[in-house]
C-alpha cells in the first residue's frame, strides 16, 4: 500500500503535522514515515508572468506605453513561473506528487482562499490525477489536526474556493499590470533625485483605499470651524449638589450658535428656584464585547500598544504557529454550534496566572450559548485560545501582550453582563430644561476580567464618540438622592463657548474599520451585506495595503495619523475630475461588486469566465479613456513621491512618540539582520563555495546547507536563488559564532549569550530566537 502525501503551507506547519502523526524521518525538503510523506511550500512558490511574456516585443518595444495595452490573457493562457529561490522546494513537491510511492494527496495549506490558491498552483502544474482531499482546521494543536484528518473534505467541496482564488489573482494582475503601466506612461516621469521612474501604481484595493485617505484630508481642508455655546448649571438639593446642561426640547441635538441666546438663558435662570420635572431610573445591562476577529484584534492592539496592522498580523501568525491561538486571519467574531462541547477544554487551557481565579469562576457559570457568542460563522470562527496550555514565559513580550488581549476577551464572554443603575433627571428653571444623567455600577460582570485596566475597543470607541460630540463626564455623575417634584436651588448658571472640530485623520485602526465598512457608502443593500465582512480587501491583505501605500509614496504616517502626499492627492483628484471611466477605481462599489461576485464564484453561482469578462471590460474602458486623454492633453506628469529626507523626518517624529521601553534592555521587537540593502540578501561569499566548508545546519528557506562565509552565514544554494543569510554584523556588540548558528538552526534559538550592550551601555544576557526562519529574522529573549 502506498503513502499519503500532505502538502503544508510552510515548514513550521509541516512540523506540527509530523508531530501529530508521529512522522520522524527527515529528508531533503520533506518528512517521512511508513505511512505519510509531509512536504511544504514557502507561501506562493509560483507567480504569474509579467505582461511582456504575452507581448510581441519586437513590434511593441520594451518601453512602457498605452500602445502596448491592454494585455488580457485568457483564463487558460495565464502562465505561472517558479519564484527565484523556490526552485528546489518546488521540485521536491513535484517529485513526490508524481512518485509511484504516493497513492493519495492531502492539501494541508492554510484553510482560506489564499492557502487554497498556493496549493492549487503547484497541483495544476503537476498535472497530477491522484485522489485529492482537503484538510480544514482552525488550529495547529495535535487534537485539531487528528480530528481534521478524520473529517477530510473532498476536492470538489473546495473547487469553488480554488476558482475564486484564481479569479482574485487574475483580476489583481489585470488591474495592476495594465493600469499601472497605462497611468505611468501618461502621468509618470523620471525622478531625478532617486534616479528612477516615478511609477503611478494602481491596484484594485490599493487605489480606493488611497481615495478614503485623500477624501478625508479634503474634508479637513474644507472644514470651517463654527462657534457654539453650552449653558450649564449647578443645582443644590437637600441631599447635595448636582450639575445639569441645557437642551432644546423641540430638537435635542440642536446647538446654541448665538452668544446672545446663551446669555439670555443664563440671565433668565440665574439664581431662580428650580424644580425636578422628570426623573427616570432603570437598571441597564452591558454585555461582554464580541470575540475577536482579526480586524477588531488589530484595532484593540493598535490603541493599547501602538502596534501597526502588519505587526499584529505577524504576532497573531506567530501565536498560531506556536499553538497558542486558533486561526488568526478570521473575519468572524462568532463560534459555531459544534464548538460548544469543546469550549470547557479551551477554558481549562488558560487556567494559568494571572487568569486562574477567573477561569475557576467561569467554569461554574456554564458554557456561553447566546447569539453574541454562538452564531453562524464564515470559513473560520473567532480567534480564541487553543486547547493547549501555553508556556507564557516562552513568548516574546509583544506576543504576551497580544495573547493577553485574546485570553481576556475569551474569558469575558463566559461572564454575565455588567449591570448599572441609570438615572435621568430634568430640572426646570423658569421653563428652561436642564438634563443630568447619572450612572452607578451595580455589578462588574465581565468587566472584572479587565479590572481598572479595562481597554476594550468598544468602550474606547464610545469614549471617542463622546469626545467628538463635545460631551463631558458630568453626564455620568454620581447623583445625590433626588425625587420627582422636588424643589432645588440654582447655585450657578454659566455659558461655555466651544467650536466644532474637523474630522480626524485616519489612524491605521480607523482605516481598517473604514476599509471593512466601506458598505456605508453604498446604497445597494445586498452589496452592503457582502461588504460587511469583505469591504476593501480582506482581513489578511488590508495591513499590507497600508504598507504599500506608504512604500509607494502615496501616504505618510505622522505619529499615528495617515495623511496623503501630494502625489497621492493629485492621483485621486485626476481620477475624480478628469477620468470618469476610471472612477470605478476609487469606488467602494467596484471592490464590493468584485468581492460579491468572487463569493458567487466560490459558491458555484457564477462562472469564473463571466467574472473575468466583467474585469476585462472595465479595464478596456479605462485604457481607451487614457488614450483619449493622451490625444487631447498629452502626457501630464503627477507630483513625485516625498523625498527620502521628508520620510526620514516623519520616521524620526514617530520614533520620538513611540512608547518607551520599561527597562534599559533592547526591546523584544524584531531584529532583521541585513546588509546594506533591506530588500534581498546577497550571498555571504562570492564565487564558488569552497569544498572544505562544513555545513552548520539545514537552511530553513530551501532545505540546503548553511555554511560560514567571510561576511555571514548563508545558504550554499545561493547560486540557485536561495537568499537566506545571517550577517556577521555585531548585534549589541556581539558577533554570532558558528556554534551559536548551529544551535539557532537546530533548536530555533542560541544558547544564552552574555555580554550584550544596551544603548545605555548596560550589559545583559539574552537568547537570540529565530522568529521568522525564511527571512533570517531574529528576536531577543532577555534573561531576567
Amino acid at each position: 500500500m502506498g503513502k499519503t502525501l500532505i502538502v503544508a503551507e510552510k515548514p513550521s506547519q509541516a512540523r506540527e503535522y509530523a508531530t501529530a502523526l508521529g512522522v520522524r524521518g527527515k529528508g531533503d525538503g520533506y518528512l517521512e514515515n511508513e505511512q505519510y510523506v509531509i512536504t511544504w511550500c514557502y507561501g506562493h512558490l509560483l507567480e504569474l508572468e509579467r505582461p511582456e511574456a504575452y507581448m510581441d516585443l519586437e513590434r511593441v518595444g520594451k518601453r512602457w506605453g498605452l500602445h502596448r495595452l491592454p494585455v488580457l490573457p485568457g483564463l487558460n493562457t495565464f502562465r505561472r513561473v517558479v519564484k527565484s529561490g523556490a526552485i528546489k522546494q518546488y521540485q521536491v513537491i513535484q517529485r513526490w506528487l508524481k512518485s509511484a510511492d504516493i497513492d493519495a494527496v492531502i492539501c494541508g495549506t492554510d484553510a482560506d482562499r489564499e492557502g487554497q490558491l498556493l496549493f492549487q498552483e503547484v497541483w495544476d502544474a503537476s498535472l497530477c490525477h491522484k485522489p485529492l482531499s482537503r484538510l480544514w482546521i482552525s488550529s495547529l494543536t495535535i487534537a485539531a489536526i487528528q480530528e481534521g484528518l478524520k473529517k477530510l473534505r473532498s476536492a470538489e467541496a473546495v473547487a469553488g474556493l480554488a476558482a475564486a482564488g484564481n479569479g482574485r489573482a487574475f483580476a489583481d494582475w489585470d488591474f495592476g499590470m495594465n493600469l499601472t503601466e497605462g497611468f505611468t506612461a501618461l502621468f509618470g516621469s523620471f525622478d531625478e533625485v532617486r534616479k528612477k521612474p516615478n511609477v503611478i501604481s494602481i491596484g484594485r484595493v490599493q487605489t480606493p483605499t488611497l481615495a478614503l485617505i485623500v477624501e478625508r484630508e479634503w474634508e479637513i481642508e474644507r472644514f470651517v470651524s463654527q462657534p457654539y455655546f453650552e449653558v450649564r448649571a449647578v443645582f443644590a438639593s437637600t441631599q447635595g449638589d448636582y450639575p445639569g446642561k441645557w437642551f432644546d426640547r423641540s430638537e435635542e441635538s440642536k446647538r446654541i450658535t448665538n452668544r446672545q441666546d446663551a446669555e439670555s438663558i443664563v440671565s433668565k435662570t440665574q439664581g431662580k428656584p428650580g424644580r425636578i420635572a422628570k426623573m427616570e431610573q432603570k437598571d441597564v445591562q452591558e454585555p461582554a464585547p464580541l470575540l475577536f476577529d482579526l480586524t477588531s484584534l488589530t484595532i484593540t492592539a493598535s490603541k493599547k500598544y501602538g502596534f501597526s496592522a502588519e505587526r499584529v498580523l505577524q504576532l497573531a501568525q506567530s501565536l498560531y504557529e506556536k499553538k497558542a491561538i486558533t486561526y488568526p486571519r478570521s473575519d468572524c467574531a462568532y463560534l459555531s454550534e459544534d464548538l460548544v462541547p469543546k469550549l470547557p477544554e479551551h477554558l481549562k487551557a488558560v487556567r494559568i496566572e494571572p487568569y486562574m481565579d477567573w477561569v475557576d469562576e467561569a467554569s461554574g457559570l456554564g458554557v456561553p450559548k447566546g447569539k453574541r457568542v454562538i452564531n453562524t460563522i464564515t470559513a473560520h470562527h473567532a480567534i480564541i485560545p487553543t486547547t493547549e496550555k501555553v508556556a507564557v514565559e516562552r513568548l516574546t513580550g509583544e506576543e504576551q501582550k497580544l495573547y493577553d488581549l485574546i485570553v481576556r476577551r475569551f474569558l469575558a464572554v463566559w461572564f454575565p453582563p455588567a449591570r448599572y443603575h441609570q438615572t435621568e433627571v430634568v430640572t426646570e428653571v423658569e421653563g428652561e430644561p436642564f438634563r443630568t444623567k447619572g450612572k452607578v455600577l451595580l455589578s462588574l460582570g465581565w468587566k472584572k476580567v479587565y479590572g481598572s485596566d479595562e481597554t476594550d475597543d468598544r468602550v474606547s470607541s464610545k469614549a471617542k464618540k463622546k469626545d467628538d460630540k463635545e460631551q463631558t463626564d458630568d453626564e455620568n455623575v454620581t447623583l445625590p438622592p433626588l425625587s420627582k417634584g422636588e424643589d432645588v436651588r440654582t447655585k450657578r448658571v454659566f455659558s461655555e463657548e466651544k467650536t466644532t472640530k474637523p474630522p480626524k485623520r485616519f489612524t491605521q485602526g480607523d482605516l481598517l474599520k473604514a476599509m471593512e465598512g466601506a458598505g456605508k457608502q453604498i446604497d445597494d443593500e445586498v452589496l452592503r451585506q457582502q461588504l460587511k465582512g469583505k469591504g476593501l480587501g480582506t482581513v489578511a491583505t488590508r495591513p499590507a495595503i497600508m504598507e504599500n501605500l506608504i512604500d509607494r509614496g502615496y501616504i505618510l504616517q505622522d505619529q499615528k495619523a495617515l495623511k496623503p502626499t501630494e502625489k497621492g492627492s493629485e492621483l485621486i483628484r485626476l481620477i475624480k475630475e478628469r477620468l470618469p471611466q476610471a472612477q470605478l477605481l476609487i469606488s467602494a462599489e467596484m471592490t464590493g461588486q468584485m468581492e460579491f461576485n468572487l463569493a458567487k464564484v466560490e459558491k458555484g453561482e457564477l462562472t469564473i469566465e463571466l467574472y473575468m469578462a466583467d474585469v476585462e471590460n472595465a479595464i478596456g474602458r479605462i485604457i481607451e479613456e487614457l488614450r483619449s486623454y493622451e490625444h487631447k492633453h498629452g502626457k501630464t506628469p503627477l507630483a513625485l513621491a516625498p523625498s527620502s529626507q521628508a520620510q526620514a523626518s516623519v520616521k524620526r517624529e514617530r520614533a520620538k512618540t513611540a512608547p518607551k521601553q520599561t527597562n534599559k534592555f533592547p526591546s523584544q521587537a524584531s531584529v532583521k539582520i541585513t546588509g546594506k540593502t533591506t530588500g534581498e540578501a546577497s550571498p555571504p561569499t562570492k564565487g564558488k563555495v569552497p569544498s572544505d566548508k562544513t555545513g552548520l545546519g539545514t537552511c530553513p528557506k530551501c532545505g540546503g546547507e548553511v555554511i560560514e562565509g567571510q561576511k555571514g552565514f548563508g545558504c550554499a544554494s545561493w547560486r540557485e536563488g536561495c537568499r537566506f543569510v545571517i550577517w556577521k554584523d555585531p548585534i549589541c556588540g556581539k558577533v554570532l559564532t558558528p556554534n551559536q548558528i548551529k544551535s539557532l538552526l537546530k533548536k530555533g534559538r542560541t544558547p544564552l549569550i552574555k555580554g550584550f550592550k544596551s544603548q545605555s551601555g548596560q550589559s545583559f544576557a539574552a537568547y537570540l530566537i529565530l522568529e521568522n526562519p525564511t527571512e533570517a529574522k531574529l528576536k531577543f529573549e532577555v534573561e531576567q
